[in-house]
């Protein structure tokens, strides 16, 4: 597949796993780090000394996955020209462009046939950085649900959705942002491992939403979803504050 694109920055995570195919959501416009998003689309903003997407495909790989399905809208032609086929970072890649926006769980849909398995999703403004995916994976498989999200606890739930657990440690219901704590401080840090089921859920030509449609779906019908709790902070780009909190704690 050619040779993989290391760094020194980037870290290699020793886990082995039966998940082979992620998602990554790169179709947004990333309004909310205009100008700098005028030009570049917020996945190829840089972090750690290269752009995040690069850095993502890279730990994605090193966790074992090997076939990644990417979603385009804005500026999808500087995407595809710094990841081209993906042999370099380890992995194969398929574009989907989108005309019009689907929505986070709508880019799915015309991705149905090309997830026949469980999979990852994720989303293309998260540093994945130190996350141990062989715990998620592990998680996952004991717990036997339809779909484990990542949370990690939040001080902003003005722009965070907030999932509320059972006992156990299961999703009962989601809080879109803008909300409070009322129903508890985990919030969605956008990193999926769903079983290909879900996908029945998801209406065909849909412009669907994770948190507002496909999960509260899914749990109305009695699936089981779970939260897992990062061990470690997943930073996410999506305002010019968090952006450059990212650059500080990895070296610009």
């Amino acid at each position: 597949m050619g040779d993989v694109y290391k760094s020194s920055r980037s870290p290699i995570i020793d886990c082995s796993s039966s998940i082979r195919k992620a998602v990554i959501l790169c179709a947004g416009e990333g309004t909310r780090l205009r100008p700098l998003t005028e030009e570049v689309p917020k996945p190829l903003m840089h972090v750690g000394g290269k752009p995040l997407l690069g850095w993502n495909l890279e730990v994605l790989a090193a966790a074992g996955v090997t076939e990644v399905l990417i979603n385009l809208h804005h500026k999808p032609e500087k995407i595809v020209a710094y990841v081209g086929d993906g042999a370099r970072f380890g992995v194969s890649v398929q574009y989907f462009f989108e005309e019009e926006l689907l929505g986070t769980a709508g880019a799915l849909d015309v991705m149905r046939k090309y997830l026949p398995e469980r999979f990852l999703v994720v989303y293309g403004d998260v540093v994945l950085d130190k996350f141990p995916f062989a715990k998620l994976f592990e998680f996952h498989h004991d717990k036997a649900g339809i779909g484990t999200v990542v949370l990690q606890e939040t001080d902003r739930p003005e722009d965070c959705d907030i999932a509320e657990l059972d006992r156990e440690g299961r999703i009962i219901a989601w809080h879109p942002a803008p909300g409070d704590f009322r129903y508890g401080r985990w919030g969605n840090a956008a990193v999926y491992l769903l079983e290909s089921r879900i996908l029945s859920y998801l209406p065909p030509n849909s412009r669907w939403d994770f948190v507002q449609d496909l999960f509260p779906r899914a749990i109305a019908a009695g699936e089981r979803l779970w939260g897992f709790i990062s061990p470690v902070e997943l930073l996410d780009i999506g305002t010019p504050e968090r952006l450059a909190t990212a650059r500080r704690r990895h070296g610009g």
